[in-house]
């Protein structure tokens, strides 16, 4: 739908003007952007034309965004007569998607459609779901060696903040994989790349563990791979990665394997 100037990265904002928007916007705006493109997005859906595609316009928002971002980033405030859960997914060619979360349970975020808890399961780019805009200083990094948990790090590496940042590898033995082997890799992938680098290998169940590590330690930012699931798989068998992201008291940063 919109495309970013050539050699510069493009961070996508879904913003609708809501408290969990606000929290998004400030979170951006506490984070260097240097070389990046900022799209700050906005669904129209009180006009819509089924069956059409719209093209992104130009908007100035009725709410605030004075807030300056720094690294001089190139910044355009865009709306799309369409639904948001279309805007995101049709937006294409994003580095980075930037959006907030409601206080639905599962069962209210799946019965009222929430766009958040849609891009959870299988996010069109390395999705960050804001919980605080807190700067992110201490991260958690889950390694279980899977693909998806490798593009999440890859793109943590990415971002610019990532330079300054004390990370934990936690890597949880369920029996099901090789902890050490995916450890090691997670922090032969950020060796050079991040200020600090520790590792944590803790036995338990994946969900639980990761939820009581993240309350004991107090990041400001999870990271984790989700496997992209959809309709009754997604339901039968559910995902870590959505139930770390409702539940974590910091905000997270999940990927998957585009195909």
């Amino acid at each position: 739908m919109t495309t970013s100037p050539d050699n510069t990265h493009r961070l996508i904002l879904g913003d609708d003007g809501s408290e969990p928007s606000e929290l998004a916007w400030q979170w951006v705006a506490a984070h260097p952007w240097p070389g990046w493109a900022v799209d700050v997005m906005t669904a129209d859906d009180s006009d819509i034309q089924w069956g059409e595609t719209s093209d992104p316009e130009a908007w100035t928002p009725p709410w605030d965004r004075s807030d300056v971002l720094t690294g001089n980033p190139l910044i355009r405030f865009l709306t799309v007569a369409t639904d948001p859960r279309a805007m995101l997914a049709e937006s294409g060619g994003a580095d980075l998607m930037v959006v907030g979360l409601r206080a639905y349970s599962y069962l209210e975020a799946m019965v009222t459609g929430s766009t958040t808890e849609w891009l959870l399961h299988h996010p069109p780019a390395p999705l960050v779901v804001v919980k605080s805009a807190e700067t992110a200083e201490e991260i958690v990094v889950c390694a279980d060696g899977s693909p998806h948990a490798s593009a999440a790090l890859r793109s943590f590496i990415a971002l610019p903040l990532a330079a300054d940042t004390r990370v934990t590898v936690l890597a949880v033995d369920d029996g099901r994989t090789d902890v050490e082997a995916a450890a090691k890799s997670a922090v032969d992938a950020l060796t050079g790349k991040v200020a600090e680098i520790q590792t944590a290998i803790v036995a338990g169940s994946a969900t639980d563990t990761i939820l009581e590590y993240l309350a004991t330690n107090g990041p400001q930012l999870v990271v984790l791979g989700t496997r992209g699931l959809t309709g009754w798989i997604r339901l039968r068998l559910g995902s870590t990665a959505a139930a770390v992201v409702r539940a974590a008291p910091c905000s997270s940063l999940v990927a998957c394997v585009q195909n």
